[in-house]
């Protein structure tokens, strides 16, 4: 996928950023070091000398400059061997001066040979990510302002017995579970009920939690991403970069008020498109809706039913909570 250059740019400021702080990190644990442990102090020095030996032997041209360096080499290691043992003995790891890297694979330097390295391409993802989602209302949305009392303990027949509370405390206990496991790839998650039961609440605490954990997530309404992906098509958008792949791509995507989108072909089509090939890639989606199963099967293509129906369907049931908490203000 082609990102634009603003994109490319920021990460790999991130990726310089990152090496720097590992590099200060490592020169903060050297001084720790030198200034507790004087013999640890001298190995270190030592090491740096036999740097500097190879570089006047360069200097210097010397006709015998491999046979040198391989002594060199060895007085190195074996003064490593020792700087080592003297941490091991002080309680320390053995590869506590080792250098630190975020990455293992680039050493921080964003390539993997000729190409990006995967860790260039996961910030770009997340950088893509939040660029759709600015307008993510994550604000006080976490678990820990989810709040139960608004749902009723009363039995219903229309829920076989069981009441609203029960209902909604077995899906907030699986979304939060899902927020807290979270991997890939996974199955994602269909949230059906009425307006103001919870439903934006629990998909943004997921989103939240996920985020946090370094995962590029994408939320936006149906009607707003839609209508990007539409702008972007006809060329009105002025953001750069490529909407649809970014929403087939990233590792969740957060579909809120599946609906209230227009009803026509193209709207239906590219629904499908995103659906199906996230779920075909196992790639994550949570979709919510204010729709019925009757409902979604009358209002869309029995591929696209099917492939909601496919995911892990979570009913909400209660009163609008948005209307008690008004009225309790």
């Amino acid at each position: 996928m082609n990102y634009p250059k603003s994109y490319v740019s920021e990460a790999q400021q991130i990726i310089d950023d990152r090496k720097n702080k590992n590099g200060y990190m490592l020169d903060l644990r050297y001084e720790e070091i030198k200034s507790k442990l004087p013999l640890a102090k001298k190995y270190i020095e030592d090491m740096a000398e036999t740097i500097n030996k190879v570089a006047q032997l360069i200097v210097a041209r010397d006709e015998r400059i491999r046979e040198k360096i391989a002594v060199i080499e060895k007085e190195n290691l074996d003064i490593q061997k020792a700087l080592e043992e003297e941490l091991i003995k002080n309680g320390y790891p053995a590869d506590y001066l080792n250098p630190i890297y975020t990455c293992e694979i680039c050493c921080d330097t964003g390539r993997d040979g000729s190409k990006r390295c995967e860790c260039f391409n996961s910030v770009l993802k997340q950088l893509a990510g939040k660029k759709l989602s600015e307008q993510m209302p994550v604000g006080l949305m976490s678990f820990d302002t989810f709040d139960m009392r608004y749902y009723s303990d009363v039995p219903r027949t229309e829920l076989k017995g069981k009441s609203a509370k029960f209902i909604m405390q077995q899906n907030f206990d699986y979304c939060r579970s899902y927020a807290e496991n979270f991997h890939l790839p996974c199955d994602g998650i269909f949230m059906m009920g009425g307006t103001g039961l919870g439903k934006t609440h629990l998909s943004l605490s997921i989103a939240r939690e996920v985020s946090d954990k370094g995962f590029s997530v994408v939320y936006g309404s149906v009607p707003d991403l839609i209508r990007k992906i539409k702008d972007e098509s006809f060329g009105q958008s002025d953001e750069e970069g490529e909407v649809l792949e970014t929403i087939k791509e990233c590792d969740l995507l957060v579909l809120d008020d599946l609906g209230a989108e227009h009803d026509t072909k193209y709207n239906t089509s590219n629904l499908y498109e995103i659906i199906n090939s996230r779920i075909n890639n196992r790639r994550p989606t949570i979709v919510s809706t204010n729709f019925s199963i009757s409902e979604i099967r009358e209002r869309y293509s029995d591929r696209i039913a099917s492939r909601l129906l496919s995911m892990k369907c979570m009913v909400f049931s209660g009163d609008d909570i948005r209307m008690a908490l008004k009225q309790n203000k």
